[in-house]
């Protein structure tokens, strides 16, 4: 396994042809969306680190490796490692698949999305050399409006029991699934309930 070790004052070689780019996504409020996170690369690259930078109310689910990339990427809160024992060879191509959740409360609109904190770990010359970005890779989520009916969780048109009944799911699983954080205060609990009640009433 390559070792995940940066050599500080070598980093500045080739910054400008290695580096981690995410591609353009659009997501509905209350939904996931997945974003692909892409790789250009100049030298033989054996690990890569980037921590992302994401607006209020979106928040980083779960993150997987590109094919060429051996092993699980590592998520620590928003900080994304990973490494692979054969390096990728130079050129470009998709690192990894990310998936986002955009809270119901986030409004409608573009919001930036940065990469920071980049560092990639090259072969150069057989040596590991890291190549540390300076500036952050910033790219574009387009919030839409969900064209569903608030509080219904589950799709099936109706705001009804079923909808309390996966929020007392999600809050007995302890997942905190923002899609189901109904009045914005950040946790999935019994306030979420007292939502769906309150539109249940309002539709009498």
């Amino acid at each position: 396994m390559a070792a995940f070790t940066f050599v500080g004052a070598q980093a500045s070689i080739n910054r400008a042809n290695n580096y981690l780019y995410g591609s353009a996504a659009t997501a509905k409020q209350g939904q996931t969306v997945e974003v692909t996170l892409n790789m250009k690369n100049a030298k033989d690259i054996i690990n890569w680190q980037t921590e992302l930078v994401l607006p209020e109310g979106i928040t980083l689910v779960s993150a997987v490796a590109a094919d060429r990339w051996t092993e699980a990427i590592q998520v620590n809160g928003n900080v994304l490692f990973s490494e692979t024992e054969t390096p990728v060879t130079a050129g470009e191509g998709v690192a990894a698949k990310i998936t986002l959740q955009v809270a119901s409360t986030v409004a409608a609109g573009e919001y930036e999305i940065a990469l920071s904190k980049m560092v990639m770990t090259a072969l150069d010359a057989g040596t590991p050399k890291d190549i540390t970005q300076v500036e952050n890779k910033v790219f574009k989520l387009t919030v839409e409006e969900a064209t569903g009916l608030r509080g219904d969780l589950n799709g099936d048109g109706y705001v009804d029991p079923s909808d309390i009944q996966v929020i007392l799911n999600d809050m007995a699983e302890q997942t905190g699934n923002v899609a189901y954080d109904l009045n914005g205060d950040g946790f999935v609990d019994p306030s979420d309930i007292q939502v769906i009640l309150n539109i249940m009433a309002e539709a009498e």
